[in-house]
């Protein structure tokens, strides 16, 4: 996938990209009712997390001259929401948390959503997957892992929360990296990553491939342990000692971003505007708080960088998907 800039990197960028796009700010146009900010994720997801740290700061900060709701629309691997940006074609009032369920919902034929029939607004937030055993497991890290798995594919199962979502793809991503076939792995598909860390703790499984936030509580209470992370550079705090993938020979690093998108037809005027709202949303002290709280990594993309990120995605996305055997023909 797309090479990721430093953490240290993000709020400069962020900053600056604000400045340059400075004029728009002062453009004729801003909404005059209030706005929804669609989740399809239930009050408490990260998702929901997202959308209600996005109010929170546009509000506290005045930073838009209208209210704004959360919206939560869980259901359809994350259809539903987005049919309700559909239901309001070129209404700048309404915006769905955006992520990688919005380019590979379409390759997987799950549904005829594309991301090209939706605005792209901006890219905030990257979370990286984390490979986490019992704290008992003989695996210590990846090298570990690949040598067991090139012994025998099949001699453990993994956890994922959905096929094809970006913790299946860096789990297949990397073995393959190591020479084994992500085809022969046992995948064990849960409905949460909360469940399937439950599950290793129980001994059903070896080994989950989940995001950062549903296992660092696990991590810091020692009953997991994390042998890598996709993230492209090493992370900071509890996880520092953690190597990446690719510090141990695997070149994999994914995304699990988030996004703001809102419904096709939206004019440039009304995009500029509320890219520019969003660049001061993350330009806030409070935003960078709660990324190092979570453990996200800040990337700021304004609309049309966003888009081309996501042409990207789709290309290299159904790439490994085919290779897979997700794709239908």
């Amino acid at each position: 996938m797309m090479a990721l800039i430093s953490r240290k990197q993000t709020s400069a960028l962020a900053l600056a990209g604000f400045l340059l796009a400075g004029s728009a700010w002062g453009q004729a146009w801003r909404p005059d009712k209030p706005v929804e900010i669609v989740t399809a994720s239930a009050a408490g997801g990260s998702n929901d997390r997202v959308a209600r740290m996005i109010q929170k700061i546009m509000q506290d900060g005045k930073l838009v001259p209208v209210s704004i709701s959360v919206i939560n629309k869980p259901g359809g691997n994350q259809t539903l929401s987005r049919a309700y940006l559909l239901a309001h074609p070129g209404d700048p009032h309404y915006f769905d948390i955006g992520n990688p369920t919005l380019i590979s919902n379409h390759i997987l034929g799950i549904t005829q959503q594309h991301f090209s029939d939706f605005a792209a607004i901006a890219l905030l937030i990257n979370e990286y997957t984390v490979f986490t055993v019992r704290a008992e497991s003989p695996l210590r890290n990846a090298k570990d892992l690949i040598a067991r798995l090139k012994a025998d594919p099949e001699s453990m199962s993994f956890g994922v929360s959905n096929l094809g979502g970006t913790n299946h793809l860096t789990l297949s991503m990397a073995v393959k990296a190591g020479g084994v076939d992500p085809k022969r792995l046992k995948v064990v598909v849960f409905k949460t990553n909360a469940e399937s860390t439950t599950a290793v703790l129980g001994g059903h499984i070896q080994m989950v491939a989940a995001s950062m936030p549903s296992v660092i509580g696990q991590i810091k209470a020692g009953t997991v342990r994390a042998i890598a992370v996709g993230d492209p550079q090493r992370m900071s705090g509890v996880m520092a000692g953690v190597p990446t993938l690719r510090e141990q020979g695997l070149d994999v690093s994914l995304s699990n971003w988030r996004a703001i998108i809102g419904p096709k037809g939206m004019t440039p005027v009304q995009v500029a505007y509320w890219e520019d709202v969003l660049g001061r949303v993350v330009a806030s002290e409070e935003w960078k708080k709660e990324l190092d709280a979570q453990n996200w990594d800040g990337r700021f993309l304004r609309s049309r960088e966003f888009t081309q990120y996501m042409e990207g995605e789709y290309a290299a996305t159904k790439v490994i998907l085919n290779e897979l055997g997700l794709v239908k023909q």
